[in-house]
Order: C-alpha cells, then sequence, then structure tokens
C-alpha cells in the first residue's frame, strides 16, 4: 500500500507540467484568476488558481497499472504541505505573486525496484534550495 501512495504523489506533481503558456505569470495573477482551495467544490472556470494552504490535508489517489500486472490498482493517502503553495497550469508559488516553473520549486525525486519482500516505489519531494 505505501509503494502505491509514493506513486501517487509522484504523479500528483506530474500534472503541475500541464499545457500552458511560456510566459510567467504576473504577481497580480490571484486577483485575475478564481482561486480554488483544495478539496472545496467550486463552480469556477478551468482557468484558475489552486491554492493549497499549509497543513491541510488532502486526498492523493495513487494507482498502479500497465500490462505487466494482472489488475489495475489505486489507493487514497491523505498527505498534507508544510508551507502554502499555490498552482497555477505548470507553474508553483509559495506566495501567490512570485512564480516558477513547479519543477524548480520544488525537486521530485522517483524510484523504485523489486526484490524478494516485492515491489517498492518511492518519491522524495523537496523544496529547492
Amino acid at each position: 500500500m505505501e509503494l502505491i501512495k509514493s506513486f501517487v504523489i509522484a504523479s500528483l506533481f506530474v500534472l503541475l507540467y500541464g499545457c500552458a503558456s511560456m510566459n510567467t505569470p504576473s504577481s497580480s495573477l490571484i486577483e485575475t484568476k478564481p482561486v480554488v482551495t483544495i478539496g472545496e467544490v467550486s463552480r469556477a472556470s478551468e482557468d484558475h488558481v489552486v491554492f493549497i494552504p499549509a497543513n491541510k490535508e488532502f486526498p492523493v489517489e495513487f494507482s498502479v497499472k500497465g500490462n505487466v500486472f494482472e489488475k489495475n490498482v489505486s489507493s487514497k493517502a491523505m498527505v498534507s504541505f508544510k508551507k502554502d503553495i499555490y498552482l497555477y497550469k505548470y507553474w508553483a508559488s509559495l506566495d501567490g505573486k512570485k512564480w516558477a516553473n513547479s519543477h524548480k520549486l520544488m525537486n521530485v525525486e522517483p524510484s523504485g525496484g523489486f526484490d524478494v519482500s516485492g515491489g517498492k516505489v518511492g518519491v522524495e519531494i523537496n523544496f529547492a534550495k
């Protein structure tokens, strides 16, 4: 189960690389776009900012699938960030004003393999220095 949970965390951050323009968002972005807090129901358009408050737990779905497995499986885990994070397309910000490509704000290091105890997938995510 922990194997699946680690894999899903990596998948969450892959979403940060969605289609978007190459221009860095302006510092006034959150004043011009709807801001939706993760986990809340919203009627905002698809073009919105996602806000993840520090210490707020939110579900992350992990899945393992592919033609090497007998069946696809998934599991949910509750996680929380240590700092506030704003997400807009593939951009991220800690204050909603200064934006950077998400991979420059956070380093994501996936790992995986198999041994006699079974499959192991790990994801380490750290704030960039």
